[in-house]
């Protein structure tokens, strides 16, 4: 291969990468957003759990 295409193989590489650690982020927000409204949505009835 030549070097042209080393480069593009090395730039879809770290944008491929960008883009799963920017999806696990995003993702990861979104759980713990969930889980942070299912453990403060009861805190006024104690007697549910």
């Amino acid at each position: 291969m030549n070097g042209l295409t080393w480069i593009m193989l090395v730039l879809a590489a770290i944008i491929g990468a960008c883009m799963f650690a920017a999806i696990g982020a995003v993702l990861f927000i979104v759980m713990l957003a969930y889980v942070s409204d299912q453990l403060t949505r009861d805190d006024d009835n104690r007697g549910d759990y």
